[in-house]
C-alpha cells in the first residue's frame, strides 16, 4: 500500500495536479468544455456527437492531445464492459491515467419535451447507483447534448430530479456548484446500492445549430 501511495503521489507531482479530484476537475472536464468551443454544434444522433469531442481530445486539446500522443492518457469510447456474466455494456467516454483509475463519462441527448429525457436517470445515473459503471471509483461523469429546447430550462429540470435520486441529503449545495466553470453544470452525491457513494459531475452542451 505505501509503494501504491508513493506511486499515486509522484503521478500527481508529475502531471501537477493536487488530487485525484483536481485531476478530474482541472484536466479532464476542463478539457470537455474546452473542446466544446471547437466541434459541430449541429444536431446529430448520440454517438456522432460524442465523436467530435473523442476527436478533438485526441486532435486538437491542448490539455490532452499531448498526454494521449506520450501514452500518459488513454481515451476511450465504446469499451465493452462486462456488468456480469450475462450483461455487457459499453461506456461512452473513459478518461485513464496508470494510478488513477477510470473516470468514465455517460452521454445522453436531451429534448425539450421533458418526458423524452428520463433516459438521463434510468439508463443513465442509475447505471452508477447500481454499480453498472464506476465500481471501483468514487467520481463520474454525465454529459447532456441537448438537441432541442431551452438549456437553462432543461439543465433546471434535471437539477431537480437528480436530487430526488439516490441523493445523499447533506449534499445539497453541490447542487449549485458549477463543473470546470461552465455555466450549465451542477454536482450531486449518491448512495449507491452497496452502501457507497458516487459524485457525479453533469455538464451540458447545445446542438441546435443548423447544419
Amino acid at each position: 500500500m505505501k509503494l501504491k501511495n508513493r506511486y499515486y503521489q509522484f503521478g500527481l507531482q508529475a502531471l501537477n495536479y493536487k488530487s485525484k479530484k483536481d485531476l478530474y476537475e482541472n484536466l479532464y472536464l476542463k478539457a470537455i468544455t474546452d473542446s466544446y468551443r471547437r466541434v459541430k454544434k449541429s444536431i446529430a444522433l448520440e454517438n456522432e456527437i460524442r465523436d467530435r469531442f473523442i476527436r478533438d481530445l485526441e486532435n486538437e486539446n491542448q490539455l490532452t492531445k499531448r498526454l494521449i500522443q506520450n501514452n500518459i492518457l488513454q481515451l476511450d469510447f465504446e469499451r465493452p464492459h462486462f456488468v456480469s456474466e450475462t450483461e455487457k455494456r459499453r461506456t461512452d467516454i473513459v478518461f485513464f491515467i496508470s494510478g488513477f483509475g477510470n473516470f468514465i463519462v455517460e452521454c445522453k441527448r436531451l429534448h425539450k419535451e421533458t418526458g423524452k429525457n428520463s433516459e438521463y436517470i434510468e439508463a443513465g445515473l442509475k447505471r452508477f447507483i447500481e454499480i453498472k459503471y464506476s465500481e471501483k471509483e468514487g467520481h463520474a461523469g454525465m454529459i447532456g447534448f441537448i438537441v432541442s429546447g431551452d438549456i437553462s430550462t432543461i439543465t433546471s429540470s434535471l437539477n431537480t430530479k437528480v436530487k430526488d435520486f439516490f441523493f445523499v441529503p447533506t449534499q445539497h449545495a453541490l447542487l449549485k456548484k458549477s463543473c470546470a466553470g461552465w455555466k450549465y453544470s451542477f454536482q450531486s452525491t449518491h448512495n449507491r446500492i452497496n452502501n457507497t457513494r458516487i459524485h457525479i459531475y453533469h455538464l451540458f452542451f447545445e446542438f441546435i445549430a443548423e447544419i
